[in-house]
């Protein structure tokens, strides 16, 4: 059987694991600003509300089918999938709202209805 760590050991450990974890939070959120910058133009902003901040912008399969294709692509992040494919046409950045609303609401986001009853 291993020996087992030193404390020294163990902290020196905990303190890579932290460093790794901040680089790769840095890279998937640098990863996420380029495939949100593809797919809006240049100008990160949600395709139905106009919503700016980059903390609640995501990708939309325009023509729904979101979580399907996650499954089929077996890829952790789609913003990598994306960038791995050339980013691909049916895609857009839509806010977390629209988009939920969109799935919720058979499509239609909530902003664009006249009413909700």
């Amino acid at each position: 059987a291993p020996a087992p760590w030193s404390p020294s050991a163990q902290a020196r450990e905990d303190k890579n694991r932290k460093e790794l974890n901040k680089e790769r939070r840095i890279r998937r959120r640098l990863l996420k600003r380029e495939v949100l910058l593809h797919y809006s133009n240049n100008d990160l902003k949600c395709a139905c509300c106009g919503e700016r901040t980059q903390f609640f912008l995501t990708i939309d399969h325009i023509d729904g089918g979101g979580r399907k294709h996650l499954i089929e692509i077996k890829d952790r992040s789609v913003y990598g999938w994306l960038k791995k494919n050339n980013y691909p046409d049916g895609f857009r950045v839509l806010c977390y709202n629209c988009n939920c609303g969109r799935a919720r609401n058979k499509g239609i986001c909530p902003h664009l209805m006249d009413n909700f009853i």
